[in-house]
């Protein structure tokens, strides 16, 4: 079985005509060309007429082979034992190659891989390097089963190579293709999706090839994107149903779907040694096996195992352990079926504030990847232009999935008040921690108490209180209190993610300034009190300006998306500003105020390394905004105190809001608008204070949060316990000891 470069040229220009012989060079020469672009039922037809016509083995080699292509193990070898015995050198050496490659499939990995390396060694010396390549294929393969990644990725990138000088781009992308599943293997998922998008820009043929759409879509699954890997697993069913190709692990992948969906029916009807399915079906024993061993996913669906088995001490050090794999890996699933279990065993407020933190934790935004930015340009111009959008955004969230992740900042600890939320399956939970002393308290009917304090703003009455009596909180809201305008409660509050977003001051810089359309804007008078530079009203422009600045002013009408934080944007001159193009900034403002309705995009930019964002969750009056942000530029040095100030308006500070020192909000031009003289009220932020830019004070252990009774407006008192270690709250609390079941890394 031989092929030309171009197979639709091939078929496009070869006519059946002349010699029997010529005849039968011209249905070979056809066959392979159908072959290799997958219309395996002409080929076969054509094959076949050959076979019809002379009864030459070559027929029988090429029809052994779309058999094995379509899964047909038993027609495929009948074909190759009634060729074997008129083949020679070259033609032998290739049979024995398919023989290698019906191993990878049916036999005990090694076996698989000394028959295909004496292939090698055989196809090498003949000069074959087309078969040559699909024995190197083969052999990677088998070696993936005998999870030999190293040695599958060189034959791979050696098969890739080869292809590529034989000038057969397409099996090249294949080839490429390949390693991204041998990084799949690996738990390398953003190098695994990487590589699946370079093998299509490559010209890997999906049309031909639909088990590279299998392969993508369990690349989505482990991401965790059910939905994602349904809609490219449509158009794959769908392919091989047509080229009458049976692929086992479709089946699998589908029973996937529908278990992340709630649907465990056909897994349990597939059953098997899948250990996911395994898993649903409660056979934790034989699950928690596989946790020493195999891809890093099921090795932390193993712990998920060990940890369901095993008594509550033991279960939460598994759960560790499981995301300990995935850490190293890059991996995100099961992360939250890891979290969630030790959330459901954890009793102390320790436990529930170091488990908390655990499960908010979301894979990292994305570098400034070119491909990502051309991406968000079509996505733009489409919503610009009224046209459908949702392909666009699956091309969006599909290249960020396979862009390495951006190394995050080391976590700082605030030397503040601490107030957590948590909600995990229906329950709000509260960890309140003082001077080292932590607190669990539960919280009841957290709707409410959201409409209570937004209809209380609305109407310009005080809100009634949620958080402890202090001066200065940090707090960290979960489900529906992050529709909660917090600094309407009376403090200085600032409004965290998570405790890794919680940062220091970091360098001086200058403002900018932009407006968007259809905005009652009040930047021309903030610019003229203030100094800085009004930015043109582009997407590229406006990015360009917050690079390296101090404080951004973005005067624009927000959206949020539902679905997709992401995706909520700020709508300038020439389109949406989204949270994607956030993700781009290399050096992110240190202050962000945006003046009109909610974006949804404070998270995007404190993800992004934004130190503070100030913005409101509730709708701002046109006619209320000039004055509002004129006060909130007069303390902006203190961002937490300049949220208070206009909390009537729904406005809270997001992020680190405590004073900077030194002045340095105003660098270079801009003009000094408050004196940075520190406060002496007990429980503020200043240089001198517990807030300090500069790291706790040197008496205070470092991860220690301090001040807070339990709150007041659940009705719940709560429970205290001993003081907090020095970074209880980063690291692992004392009860994840092994008890139980041991775990492995003890």
């Amino acid at each position: 079985m031989s092929a030309s470069a171009d197979p639709r040229a091939t078929i496009a220009t070869t006519v059946v005509r002349g010699t029997r012989t010529q005849r039968a060079d011209a249905l070979h020469d056809l066959s392979v060309a159908h072959v290799e672009l997958g219309h395996l039922d002409a080929a076969a037809q054509v094959a076949r007429r050959g076979l019809r016509l002379t009864g030459e083995a070559r027929f029988h080699l090429t029809l052994a082979w779309i058999d094995l292509d379509r899964g047909r193990r038993k027609q495929s070898l009948r074909h190759l034992d009634a060729a074997t015995p008129h083949l020679r050198g070259r033609e032998l050496a290739r049979a024995r190659c398919l023989r290698g490659l019906h191993l990878c499939q049916t036999a005990e990995p090694r076996l698989a891989v000394a028959e295909l390396t004496a292939v090698i060694r055989e196809l090498r010396r003949y000069g074959d390097d087309r078969w040559l390549a699909n024995a190197l294929i083969g052999r990677g393969i088998a070696r993936c089963g005998a999870i030999r990644l190293g040695a599958a990725e060189a034959d791979f990138a050696s098969a890739q190579t080869l292809l590529q000088a034989i000038g057969e781009p397409g099996r090249a992308a294949m080839a490429l293709h390949n390693r991204g599943f041998v990084a799949m293997l690996a738990g390398d998922l953003p190098l695994a999706l990487r590589r699946y998008e370079e093998a299509a820009k490559a010209g890997l043929d999906s049309t031909s090839r639909p088990e590279a759409l299998v392969d993508r879509a369990e690349a989505l699954l482990a991401a965790g994107l059910t939905t994602e890997a349904r809609r490219v697993l449509a158009p794959a069913m769908e392919l091989l149903r047509r080229c009458n190709r049976h692929v086992p692990e479709l089946a699998v992948l589908s029973a996937r779907c529908a278990l992340r969906d709630g649907d465990p029916e056909p897994a349990r009807k597939l059953g098997g040694t899948d250990v996911e399915f395994m898993l649903a079906a409660g056979e934790l024993d034989a699950v928690a096996a596989h946790r020493f061993r195999g891809p890093a996913q099921t090795r932390a669906l193993g712990w998920l195992a060990q940890a369901r088995r095993s008594d509550r001490r033991g279960a939460l050090a598994a759960c560790r352990a499981g995301l300990k794999v995935l850490d190293e890996h890059h991996g995100d699933w099961p992360r939250r079926e890891l979290t969630g279990h030790a959330l459901e065993l954890a009793r102390t407020a320790r436990e529930v504030l170091h488990w908390s933190e655990q499960h908010r934790r979301r894979m990292s935004l994305p570098p400034n990847d070119p491909e990502l930015a051309r991406a968000l340009a079509r996505l733009r111009r489409a919503r610009a232009h009224g046209l459908p959008v949702e392909a666009l955004e699956r091309d969006v969230r599909r290249l960020t999935l396979a862009s390495a992740p951006r190394s995050g900042d080391a976590p700082a600890t605030p030397d503040l008040p601490l107030v957590s939320f948590i909600l995990h399956k229906g329950r709000m939970r509260a960890v309140t921690v003082e001077n080292g002393r932590a607190s669990l308290r539960e919280v009841e009917d957290p709707a409410r108490l959201v409409r209570e304090a937004r209809l209380a703003v609305a109407a310009g009455r005080p809100v009634p209180g949620l958080l402890p009596d202090a001066e200065e909180v940090v707090v960290i809201p979960d489900g529906v209190l992050h529709e909660m305008p917090w600094a309407a409660l009376g403090q200085r509050v600032h409004v965290l993610p998570s405790l890794r977003h919680w940062r220091p001051a970091t360098r001086g810089g200058y403002r900018m300034w932009v407006t968007g359309p259809g905005v009652r804007s009040e930047v021309p008078a903030l610019q003229r009190e203030h100094g800085g530079t009004i930015v043109k009203s582009t997407v590229e422009a406006t990015l360009a300006g917050m690079e390296g600045a101090k404080i951004a002013h973005i005067a624009a009408h927000g959206h949020v998306h539902p679905g997709n934080p992401l995706f909520s944007h700020l709508d300038l001159g020439d389109g949406p500003l989204y949270g994607y193009d956030v993700a781009r900034l290399g050096n992110p403002p240190e202050v962000v105020v945006l003046s009109a309705c909610e974006s949804g995009l404070a998270r995007a930019f404190l993800d992004a390394g934004t130190r503070t964002v100030i913005a409101s969750v509730l709708p701002v009056p046109d006619a209320r905004v000039g004055e509002a942000m004129a006060e909130v530029h007069r303390r902006i040095d203190h961002p937490a105190e300049a949220a208070r100030a206009v909390a009537h308006l729904g406005f809270s500070c997001y992020g680190t809001g405590t004073r900077v020192a030194a002045c340095s909000a105003a660098a270079k031009e801009v003009p000094v608008q408050r004196s940075c003289e520190e406060p002496t009220v007990a429980g503020t932020s200043t240089p001198d204070a517990t807030t300090s830019t500069h790291g706790p004070r040197p008496e205070k252990p470092a991860g220690a949060p301090t001040a807070v009774t339990a709150g007041r407006a659940a009705g719940h008192q709560g429970r205290s316990e001993p003081p907090l270690p020095a970074a209880a709250t980063t690291l692992p609390p004392h009860e994840a000891s092994t008890g139980g079941q041991r775990s492995s890394n003890e």
